[in-house]
């Protein structure tokens, strides 16, 4: 009986308009459309979103940058208004005192860090040279050479002059002012993460009060900036400890590697410490590192496997130790979530998404667990298997 009355509803006299409209709305009911509009329009939002950050990158990562800066040292500047200091006068005491201390640590490792990558060229052909003396790797190189030289690679008699070229050159900027407009960008943004960090610390919570007062209700309004303190609290514990963190890692591996003897083991301790933010990448990155330096530096394997194996041990406890002991037995994020969000980040903003990925994945898992829509996401990212966040 509806079959027929769909079928018939757009034939009938006097109304065809309105019969064929009735028997549209009924083909798709309000329920199903909904149903299939709410994620495709979710879809579209997600990826113009993720468009708008990479494309506007140069833009959202000083605010990135500076956002954390502020949840990492508004602790510090709370303490200090407790004796009596005033909020602008707190911050800048921090910021500044901050940036003098960095520049400071910059100015220390310059010169070996310069004198590195002055003499980078020849300490890969002194790694190459030593790596073909190693009996495995050398039998690898006899083992290549004897299969290119039956693939015919290897016996080629038509002299490369003979090879006919086509070089094209490409109209473009110079390296002069490719080298000026990098400068130019990395000033403007150090100063734009500079500034934007001093007013949203001397700033206190009015930003926390102002979001607050975005909805109506009284109720409400006290809920949310109990949500807030409570995310900012979290995420201030997360990436102070997690400096610390840091800051322990690199001075370990400083010690280590002084103790064996490779040289600018400060460099080296620095660049553990910086890039153990990136989980996983961040510790491979290093170790190559000291190997090739230590490799670079020694004739013999014994100080490349004693630098290599130590700093995988300081990092083994780190991971299994030092952090669960810090942070709590329950990370803020699971393996899966970490490596997605260094996948992600990394390809959205390079190197500097890649360093921020954990921080920043896990300001959106704590979001999203005090959100009862967005718990499901909290939940995913989460490392506590199927229990609910309270």
């Amino acid at each position: 009986m509806q079959v027929q009355e769909l079928i018939e509803a757009p034939s009938g006299s006097g109304g065809a308009t309105s019969g064929g409209a009735n028997w549209l709305m009924r083909l798709a009911p309000p329920a199903l459309s909904s149903r299939l509009v709410v994620p495709l329009l979710a879809a579209i939002l997600a990826i113009l979103a993720i468009a708008g950050l990479q494309y506007a990158g140069s833009l959202f990562i000083p605010v990135a940058v500076a956002l954390l800066l502020t949840l990492l040292l508004g602790p510090l500047v709370r303490g200090m208004t407790r004796y009596g200091v005033a909020e602008p006068v707190a911050a800048a005491l921090i910021v500044f005192g901050a940036l003098s201390l960095i520049a400071a640590v910059m100015v220390v490792l310059s010169a070996p860090a310069t004198e590195w990558l002055r003499r980078a060229p020849a300490t890969m052909r002194q790694v190459e040279d030593k790596l073909r003396t190693i009996e495995p790797v050398s039998e690898i190189q006899a083992t290549a050479t004897s299969l290119a030289r039956l693939a015919g690679v290897g016996n080629a008699t038509t002299p490369d002059s003979t090879i006919p070229r086509i070089q094209i050159t490409t109209l473009g900027r110079g390296p002069l002012e490719r080298v000026g407009w990098t400068t130019a960008r990395l000033v403007s943004g150090i100063l734009s993460i500079l500034f934007l960090t001093y007013f949203l610390l001397a700033s206190g919570s009015m930003f926390r009060r102002k979001i607050a007062y975005l909805f109506p209700s009284g109720t409400h309004r006290t809920r949310i900036k109990r949500a807030l303190a409570e995310i900012e609290g979290q995420m201030s514990r997360y990436l102070l400890l997690n400096t610390l963190i840091s800051t322990g890692f690199g001075c370990g591996t400083w010690a280590l590697l002084a103790a064996i003897g490779v040289p600018n083991p400060v460099l080296w301790g620095t660049v553990a410490g910086v890039l153990n933010f990136i989980p996983y990448v961040g510790a491979f990155v290093t170790v190559v590192l000291i190997g090739i330096v230590t490799l670079a530096t020694y004739d013999g394997t014994q100080q490349v496997l004693l630098a290599c194996g130590g700093f995988l041990l300081l990092d083994l406890i780190k991971g299994h130790f030092v952090s669960p002991m810090v942070m709590g037995r329950r990370m803020p994020l699971n393996t899966v979530a970490i490596l997605l969000s260094l996948l992600f980040w990394g390809w959205v903003w390079g190197i500097v998404g890649a360093i921020m990925a954990v921080p920043l994945t896990v300001m959106i898992q704590v979001i999203c667990s005090h959100s009862e829509r967005l718990r499901g996401v909290a939940i995913v990212l989460g490392n506590w298997g199927a229990q609910r966040p309270r």
